[in-house]
């Protein structure tokens, strides 16, 4: 933890550590595996808890895991917590959280879900152009500065697509699609930010065991194999970066 709070994030930090609690505490109870991703894994990995510019929590999980975990929600979610969902990620706060809906969303734990790519390159291509087209429609405003012409005017008319239809048959949709397609080598988060659309994949049979991992003087669930799933998306993640890029993604 960033007890001498140089970085500014030690209220932030220890806000969330009730909530993964809690996460965590369904999880074990109804055997669902997750695994802690993205920045929270390398700073379990690296830290041995958070990372100490880090300012949120990211878990992922399989599709079958994800779907028993959102059940088990409805009965298990203590009242004092939600489940947010405004774009394409659900997330998991505090119901008193006043940034819940803000653009970044604050202090809310993101869930991301492992999806099987297809293995034909005609349907892997059109999964990934048809995840893309839905997460513009998803968007509630359009942020167009230095962009190149043609995404300006795709985002635009993929924009005014969504106007048509309500934002939950739209969330139905793209749920429906990210786990459209029979895959045996590849998985992808579709649900993730633009870049993991197409650009990264991940080995099947990483996400078939897991481990516990020291977090804040707790135990998370983790990838056994860890280092596959952070080398592909971070490289060399052990290294630190510049001490200019050491900022919080979501403070305002």
């Amino acid at each position: 933890m960033d007890t001498d709070n140089r970085y500014g994030l030690l209220e932030t930090q220890e806000y969330y550590l009730p909530i993964m609690d809690h996460i965590d505490m369904i999880c074990r109870k109804h055997g669902i595996k997750y695994t802690l991703s993205d920045g929270t894994l390398i700073g379990a990995v690296r830290h041995g808890g958070f990372i100490p510019w880090d300012d949120d929590i990211d878990i992922s999980f399989d599709r079958s895991n994800y779907r028993k975990f959102m059940s088990a929600l409805k009965k298990d979610l203590a009242p004092e917590y939600m489940v947010v969902r405004d774009l394409w990620v659900r997330r998991i706060t505090r119901r008193d959280n006043p940034d819940k809906y803000s653009d970044p969303p604050e202090r809310c734990i993101d869930l991301f879900v492992f999806d099987k790519v297809p293995d034909g390159r005609i349907q892997n291509g059109l999964k990934n152009l048809t995840v893309k087209i839905l997460q513009g429609m998803l968007k509630r405003e359009l942020t167009l500065t230095g962009l190149p012409l043609w995404q300006k005017a795709a985002l635009s008319v993929t924009h005014f697509m969504g106007a048509f239809f309500s934002r939950k048959r739209k969330q139905r949709w793209f749920d429906r699609v990210s786990q459209a397609g029979r895959g045996t080598k590849k998985l992808a988060r579709y649900c993730c930010s633009y870049r993991y659309i197409s650009g990264i994949r991940y080995p099947s049979d990483m996400i078939n065991e897991y481990t516990n991992v020291e977090f804040e003087g707790r135990k998370y669930m983790a990838l056994k194999d860890w280092d596959t799933f952070l080398s592909t998306d971070y490289g060399d993640y052990m290294q630190l970066p510049p001490e200019e890029k050491r900022v919080p993604k979501h403070k305002k």
